[in-house]
């Protein structure tokens, strides 16, 4: 086992994100809420010590992480709300963690984040 270097949360979406998804124009077929939050997005930040070190990165990037998550179903930026904190907070429940463990011996890979293709 190893400890990495990071501190980890995820991005569980609530109602009001899973409302605009099915009011999309090409809103996937047959998503259901829990489906989307038994499988959210999980995020990696620098090492932190404490939750609110955790919280501070999110409050920080929440832009960032509300086009991220967005971009993952909807390119057209027009049909995005309003990137602002209340927004995000109300859209997504959020838990994190201070110390991420990798259980494998391979080591760990990246790639530039590409948001996927609905077509």
């Amino acid at each position: 086992m190893y400890e990495v270097n990071r501190s980890v949360f995820l991005l569980i979406p609530l109602e009001p994100f899973w409302h605009w998804l099915q009011s999309l124009p090409e809103s996937p077929e047959n998503i259901r809420l829990e489906d989307l939050q038994a499988d959210a997005n999980s995020y990696l930040v620098r090492p932190c010590e404490t939750a609110d070190e955790v919280w501070d990165e999110i409050e920080n990037r929440h832009e960032q992480l509300f086009a991220a998550e967005l971009a993952d179903w909807c390119e057209d930026e027009s049909l995005w709300p309003d990137l602002d904190s209340g927004i995000f907070n109300e859209w997504f429940d959020i838990q994190l963690s201070t110390v991420l463990t990798d259980l494998e011996q391979e080591p760990l890979g990246r790639e530039i984040f590409q948001p996927i293709t609905l077509n």
